[in-house]
């Protein structure tokens, strides 16, 4: 972890949940972090609670739903930080409509945030890697268990498709890399449920004896791919949490 001290990180939605956990976690092992979302007074809090850690928290209010405020924001790190070697797609939202009743003004504002934001983050990520001539760059993407399952639960198809959508994209920009050998890594992390704001706000109330990973975990799993050489790379991880008893192993089989 030492060879990522002093070295920049960008991570999209920052302000809160998992993306807040892994900014807190890169801060810890001493790189500069620029924590991207709307809300600032939540970066800036964040930004209060990491002020005696190894590294530095920078927020930098980032609407991510907007090409512009992306554009800037990147050229804030390019004058004030120089080149990225890690970018953290974590930015996403959910919805909770069913698809006959769902509008296309629903359907783009998640694809806004969803893909979109990762596209253009992605692009400018690589264009900062290159224009420094970052060999050990690092690009993660945080999908979704969902991205894997076969028959998208019901109400959820925009956000189903979206997160397969994540998954083929990293695949995508992998490749592409590969072709110019390029030595920049792309892992995609997909979990399953983590205990954060997205459910209550995509309109679901989850059941009491549901299974929900920390945001926390999240954050160790990306310690963990840090901690691999440069010649190594994982293409994917999947994330479940461990269901270790009997009454919980039932009814989350009743639910498949």
């Amino acid at each position: 972890m030492e060879n990522w001290k002093g070295k920049v990180a960008v991570v999209t939605g920052a302000s809160s949940g998992i993306g807040a956990a892994i900014a807190e976690s890169l801060v810890n092992i001493g790189m500069d972090v620029v924590g991207l979302a709307r809300r600032l007074e939540r970066l800036e809090q964040l930004k209060t609670k990491l002020k005696e850690q190894k590294g530095k928290f920078h927020p930098v209010k980032t609407d991510l739903a907007k090409e512009e405020d992306i554009s800037s924001a990147f050229e804030w790190v390019e004058k004030n930080l120089g080149g990225i070697h890690i970018l953290v797609n974590n930015a996403g939202i959910g919805k909770c409509m069913p698809f006959e009743v769902s509008t296309t003004d629903i359907w783009r504002e998640l694809y806004n945030i969803n893909l979109i934001a990762l596209q253009i983050c992605s692009r400018e990520g690589i264009k900062s890697m290159r224009k420094h001539n970052i060999d050990d760059g690092y690009i993660i993407n945080i999908s979704s268990l969902a991205a894997h399952m076969s028959t998208p639960i019901a109400g959820f198809v925009p956000y189903f498709v979206s997160k397969k959508a994540v998954n083929t994209i990293g695949e995508g920009i992998r490749a592409e890399l590969g072709q110019t050998n390029s030595k920049i890594r792309v892992t995609t992390i997909s979990p399953g449920l983590v205990r954060t704001e997205i459910h209550e706000l995509s309109g679901i109330t989850l059941p009491p004896h549901a299974a929900r990973l920390e945001p926390s975990d999240i954050a160790k799993t990306v310690e963990l791919l840090l901690q691999l050489p440069s010649h190594v790379l994982i293409t994917e991880f999947v994330v479940h949490h461990v269901i270790n008893d009997t009454e919980s192993l039932k009814k989350a089989n009743n639910m498949k």
